[in-house]
């Protein structure tokens, strides 16, 4: 039966094989887990699986399998389980891993991150942009916050208020995250690294936001079924409200099934006008 679903071209049985496959991986997490296992597992050659999983997840089944032993390592750090012990339960097995390159797996250092990002150095940095004030606010490693309101003093304060702990100050590196961002807004295509933080589930949704094209939208149901959970619409939608790089991570292209709006984060004012600029400039590239 896998077999017949694997080489099925249509939408439907492919999201089917890709969530079979997903629900492997997480359940097998802490297994290692090749290509040729996947393969051997679900009746397909590595290759087309990788493709179809690709299609389908926007990422590799090796990426995903990192993605759901970071989440859960990320879980179990935030509830003050020994750096040890968490590797262990998460499959790795050695602790140097982590050390070795913690910074661009967690963005800070285990026991940083354990103890809620105390002593982090922020910066950050507002101005204009068609859809008011905005502030964008980053790390040594990546931005980890864009808001936007109608005054400085209004995003400085939930600036402080997510980050209670960090060290916040203006910077000139996060102006240079705001200068791309407004960039990003007038239709340039721009890259930028994050440090963001969430479970495996909303890590699987936020990389799923990212292959959404400028201008295009998608259901909360259509995501779900992307990332391989089809009933977990609502858990969708929570992930999307908790983003907290919107417009990086673009979650204002996830709309309701209805094609009404649905809430964001900004505002529905915001999303409505994040969407009519995206479609105007996708209009005039082709043109």
């Amino acid at each position: 039966m896998q077999q017949i679903v694997a080489e099925s071209g249509g939408p439907t049985k492919r999201a089917d094989l890709v969530k079979m496959v997903c629900d492997y991986i997480r359940e097998n997490s802490t297994s290692r887990i090749t290509l040729k296992t996947l393969g051997e597992k679900f009746g397909l050659s590595p290759y087309h699986l990788q493709r179809v999983f690709m299609e389908v997840m926007g990422l590799s089944p090796r990426r995903y399998l990192e993605e759901c032993r970071l989440g859960d390592l990320r879980l179990r750090l935030a509830k003050g389980e020994p750096v040890i012990d968490a590797l262990r339960g998460t499959g790795y097995s050695a602790q140097s891993w982590l050390y070795e390159d913690s910074r661009s797996r967690l963005g800070m250092t285990p026991a940083t991150y354990r103890n809620g990002g105390s002593d982090t150095q922020i910066g950050y940095a507002t101005g204009d942009s068609h859809i008011g004030r905005i502030l964008v606010a980053a790390t040594a490693h990546g931005v980890c916050s864009v808001k936007a309101g109608r005054s400085d003093e209004e995003l400085e304060r939930a600036l402080h208020q997510e980050f209670p702990k960090a060290r916040i100050a203006k910077s000139p590196r996060a102006r240079r995250f705001l200068d791309a961002l407004q960039r990003h807004l007038e239709g340039q295509e721009v890259k930028f690294p994050v440090d963001v933080r969430g479970t495996d589930f909303q890590l699987r949704v936020w990389t799923v936001l990212g292959t959404i094209p400028p201008g295009k939208t998608r259901s909360y149901s259509d995501v779900a079924e992307m990332v391989g959970e089809p009933r977990a619409v609502r858990a969708v939608a929570n992930a999307c409200a908790s983003n907290p790089v919107p417009l990086i991570i673009p979650c204002h292209r996830v709309i309701r099934k209805d094609g009404s709006l649905g809430g964001y984060g900004m505002g529905i004012g915001r999303k409505k006008l994040l969407l009519s600029t995206e479609r105007k400039q996708a209009d005039v590239s082709r043109s």
